[in-house]
């Protein structure tokens, strides 16, 4: 999942860096990209804007050194996004991921969350609709007596004027938050692992329940996404299982992965054709599309007909996290 992603790429990083202590963050450098930016994806090349033909147009901001970007979010004024960013181990909180924000302009790079202790990673920013509050995934690991034992995994909201941090749902990852800012689907974890998808009510996180209504199961599932206008949620999943589909379809690990659409009350649930690995899907702006990046390509779907295009191939989109900006 984005989470795993995240705490994968972090670990490598650190092997890197030697356990060299963080040295302060970078000044921002304003870039005219991050305004011509169709698409922005998050990769360990930075913030990496596309045009509207996916071609690369350079990096939206400079980031500290040896820093990883990932899991961003756009604002709901659409003039910033927010993002997972691994830094080098510091000092006085050892080794773990932060939440930043930068304007699209490429200025204002600001810490929003930071990491309080070794190994506790914050990823998945998602702003409040009215952008006073962002929710993320934390995760920290659990050690007794010098021995990892595990890890525990909340979705936090933070207020953005004062700081104050609130537990909403526990054994929780990737949540995403309806336009209207009353719901938040998320994907629900048991023994660390994905265990489906399950809504609750916001602000406060009550009325928990399964998100979806049929009778499909995923051996897997990861980033659900609201559609722009709140009536749909796309979801990446494997292993599905239904009644008329008993045994389900091989998935995960190497197997055949899909992007799903459900109705926002989880009552229909429709696929959008296989991606050959687990995706992390963006919505247009519009939401009659879905871009992903995964297997070399930087892909397009069509919701309504599933028609799919690649819009650009190469070894930069075997992996990535894209937010759609315009178009």
């Amino acid at each position: 999942m984005a989470g795993v992603r995240v705490r994968l790429l972090a670990i490598a990083l650190a092997a890197l860096t030697a356990c060299t202590p963080a040295a302060p963050p970078a000044p921002t450098t304003a870039t005219a990209v991050g305004a011509q930016a169709t698409f922005i994806v998050a990769n360990n090349a930075g913030l990496v804007a596309l045009d509207a033909q996916c071609r690369p147009l350079g990096n939206i901001a400079a980031l500290p050194a040896q820093s990883v970007p990932a899991t961003p979010s756009l604002s709901p004024a659409r003039d910033r996004i927010a993002f997972a960013l691994t830094l080098p181990p510091s000092r006085a909180t050892g080794f773990g991921s932060d939440i930043y924000e930068v304007k699209l302009d490429g200025t204002g790079l600001r810490p929003l969350v930071e990491h309080e202790a070794e190994n506790v990673f914050y990823a998945s920013p998602r702003y409040d609709p009215l952008g006073n509050a962002i929710y993320v995934h934390k995760r920290g690991a659990v050690i007794r007596s010098g021995q990892y034992v595990g890890n525990t995994d909340e979705i936090v909201r933070v207020d953005l004027a004062t700081g104050q941090r609130k537990v909403i749902a526990t054994d929780a990852s990737d949540p995403t938050v309806s336009p209207d800012g009353k719901l938040m689907v998320y994907v629900h974890l048991k023994d660390h692992l994905p265990d489906g998808l399950r809504v609750i009510s916001l602000p406060d996180g009550g009325d928990a329940r399964p998100f979806l209504r049929t009778r499909d199961t995923f051996i897997y599932v990861q980033t659900p996404r609201f559609s722009p206008t709140g009536a749909d949620v796309v979801f990446s999943g494997s292993g599905r299982q239904t009644s008329a589909m008993p045994g389900g379809r091989l998935a995960h690990l190497g197997l055949p992965s899909e992007l799903f659409v459900a109705a926002a009350d989880g009552s229909k649930l429709t696929t959008l054709g296989p991606t050959g690995d687990e995706a992390i899907p963006a919505w247009s702006p519009k939401g009659d599309r879905i871009a992903y990046v995964g297997t070399g390509a930087f892909t397009i779907v069509s919701v309504a007909d599933q028609k799919t295009t690649v819009c650009a191939q190469g070894e930069q989109f075997f992996f990535g996290d894209p937010v759609w900006v315009k178009g």
